[in-house]
C-alpha cells in the first residue's frame, strides 16, 4: 500500500495515522487460530473496548458481522461495506460513519486499503486483521473489567470493621462536648471539692493541690463548685447511660414487634440480640442483607447492597426496617419504602407505631397485658373542664369521640368545656388558643353531626379562650 505520514504528505497518496507501520506488521503476522470465530470477536468488541465511543464501537460491530468464517479461516479478514448502508445502519449521516471509521484506525483496528485520493474502494476496502490480532488483548480487558467488579462485591460481603455499635445507642450530643470545653479551664486551676462522705479509705487531696488553693475546709463550698467537683455532674454519663438505655429498649421492642409482624424475618433475631441489640455482629448484617436479596421485589434495585448500607447506619434496627416494608398494606412500594427508612439519619423516628398500626390492620394486636405496645388507658384532664358532665355535652362527646380518631379527640377535646346550648348555639371553651383555632378549622362540622346524631338541634358552634 502506498502511503505517506502527515508531515510529508502531498495530493494522491492516503494520509495515515503515526502507528500505521505497527498495525500493517501485526496484520501481516496473525494467522488463524481453532476456536477463533465471528461471535467470540464480537463479543469480544462489545466488551473489551471501553474507550471507544458507542458509535464507534458500533461501527466496529458492524464490520465484524460481514466477516466471513470461511475466508476467516484462510487468514482473510477484509470486509467491504459501503459507507451509506453502515450510515443507514448507525442511523447518522454518511461525514459521521467516516469519522468513525478514521477513528477505528487510528485506534489500531483496521486498515483501509485505497491508493489514491477518489479511487472507489477495491474488494479489500477494510481489513480487519488488526482486530484479530489483538483478540486476546480485548479479552484481557473484559477479564479485568469482572474482576473489579468481582472484587468489589467481596469488599461488600467481607467484614465490616464498625468504630463504635450504635445499633442500641442514642444519638451523640455535642452540646456537652462544649459545655466540657468552656469549662475545662476552670476545671484545671481550681481544686477537687470536698466529699460528702469523709471516710477515712477515700484519699485525702494531694499536697500539691493544697499548696495552690489552700485546705478544702478553709474555703467555702458554693454549689458551683459541687457540680465542677462531681464526676457525673461534669460528664453528664448518668444522663447518656439513661438516654442509651431508652433507646435500647425501644431497639428490643421493635424487634419483638418485627418477628411477629413478619415471621420469616424471626430466624435473623437471635436470642441474644433481643436481651442486647448492641450484640450485633458483621454476622448479622450479612444474613439481613441475604434476607433483604431474597424477599425483597426487584432484585435489580441491589435491595442487599441498600440493607448493608442502611446496617452502617441503623444497626440492627434494619431488621424491624425491613419487616414493615413487607408487611405494611399501605406501601405500595417494598423496594422503595425500604429504601427512604434507611436513608433516614441515624436514631430515626420510633417504629413500634408503624408496627403496632400493621397489627392493628390485620387484627393481630395482642392483649393489652401482652403487648409490650399496649396502649395506656387515657389519663384524667390534667385540669377541670367548665361543663363536662352537664347534659347534653357527654353524650355529644362521646358520639365526637367514635366520629373522629381517638388520638384527635384526646389532643383537642380532652379539656373542652361546655357552657350551654342557645337556639342552635352551642358554646365551648378551651384552655389554649391552638386548640381552639384547630377546633374551628377541623372539627365544626364532625360537632354538628354528632349533636344531630343524639337528637340535639345545632347549627352553629362558638369556642372561647378561657383564663386557665
Amino acid at each position: 500500500m502506498q502511503t505517506a505520514h502527515s508531515e510529508d504528505w502531498r495530493p494522491g497518496f492516503a494520509k495515515r495515522a503515526e502507528n500505521f507501520p505497527a498495525v500493517c506488521a501485526a496484520a501481516e503476522s496473525w494467522r488463524w487460530q481453532p476456536g477463533e470465530s465471528i461471535a467470540r470477536v464480537a463479543a469480544a468488541v462489545l466488551k473489551g473496548t471501553p474507550s471507544l465511543s458507542i458509535p464507534q464501537r458500533m461501527t466496529l460491530l458492524l464490520y465484524v458481522e460481514h466477516l466471513n468464517q470461511d475466508r476467516l479461516e484462510q487468514n482473510a479478514a477484509c470486509v467491504w461495506p459501503s459507507t451509506g448502508l453502515v450510515a443507514e445502519y448507525l442511523g447518522c449521516s454518511e461525514s459521521q460513519a467516516r469519522a468513525n471509521r478514521k477513528a477505528l484506525e487510528a485506534a489500531g483496528y483496521l486498515v483501509r486499503d485505497y491508493t489514491r485520493a477518489n479511487r472507489p474502494a477495491g474488494v479489500e476496502a477494510y481489513d480487519l486483521r488488526p482486530l484479530m490480532a489483538r483478540l486476546e488483548e480485548l479479552e484481557g480487558v473484559d477479564d479485568a473489567i469482572r474482576e473489579g467488579i468481582a472484587a468489589r462485591r467481596a469488599a461488600y460481603s467481607e467484614t465490616v470493621a464498625f468504630p463504635m455499635k450504635y445499633s442500641a445507642q442514642a444519638p451523640e450530643s455535642r452540646r456537652l462536648e462544649q459545655s466540657q470545653k468552656n469549662l475545662m479551664s476552670s476545671v484545671q486551676e481550681m481544686a477537687a471539692a470536698e466529699p460528702r462522705n469523709h471516710s477515712e479509705k477515700r484519699p485525702s487531696t494531694r499536697p500539691e493541690n493544697q499548696n495552690l488553693t489552700g485546705s478544702s475546709n478553709q474555703r467555702p463550698r458554693t454549689r458551683q463548685d459541687r457540680a465542677i467537683g462531681s464526676s457525673e455532674r461534669a460528664s453528664g454519663f448518668s444522663s447518656a447511660k439513661s438516654e442509651a438505655s431508652v433507646y435500647a429498649e425501644m431497639v428490643r421492642q421493635e424487634l419483638q414487634t418485627a418477628i411477629q409482624v413478619c415471621p420469616r424475618l424471626a430466624p435473623l433475631i437471635r436470642d441474644t440480640l433481643l436481651a442486647n441489640p448492641a450484640s450485633a455482629t458483621p454476622e448479622d448484617a450479612a444474613r439481613v442483607a441475604a434476607a433483604a436479596a431474597e424477599f425483597l421485589p426487584q432484585p435489580e434495585r441491589n435491595n442487599d447492597q441498600t440493607a448493608i448500607w442502611g446496617w452502617r447506619k441503623h444497626g440492627i434496627r434494619i431488621v424491624t426496617m425491613m419487616a414493615i416494608a413487607l408487611e405494611d398494606p399501605e406501601v405500595r412500594s417494598a423496594c422503595s419504602y425500604f429504601g427512604k427508612l434507611a436513608t433516614q439519619e441515624r436514631g430515626a423516628s420510633d417504629l413500634r407505631l408503624n408496627l403496632a398500626r400493621i397489627l392493628r390492620q390485620k387484627g393481630d394486636l395482642p392483649p393489652a397485658e401482652e403487648s409490650a405496645l399496649a396502649v395506656e388507658p387515657e389519663l384524667p384532664p390534667l385540669m377541670f373542664a367548665p361543663g363536662a358532665d352537664e347534659v347534653p355535652w357527654p353524650e355529644i362527646n362521646a358520639e365526637l369521640r367514635r366520629l373522629i380518631r381517638e388520638g384527635a379527640h384526646g389532643s383537642w377535646f380532652n379539656r373542652v368545656g361546655f357552657h350551654g346550648i342557645d337556639d342552635g348555639l352551642i358554646s365551648l371553651s378551651t384552655p389554649t388558643g391552638i386548640a381552639a383555632e384547630r377546633i374551628k378549622r377541623d372539627y365544626v362540622e364532625a360537632i354538628k353531626l354528632a349533636a344531630e346524631n343524639v337528637g340535639v338541634f345545632v347549627d352553629r358552634v362558638m369556642i372561647s379562650v378561657r383564663k386557665r
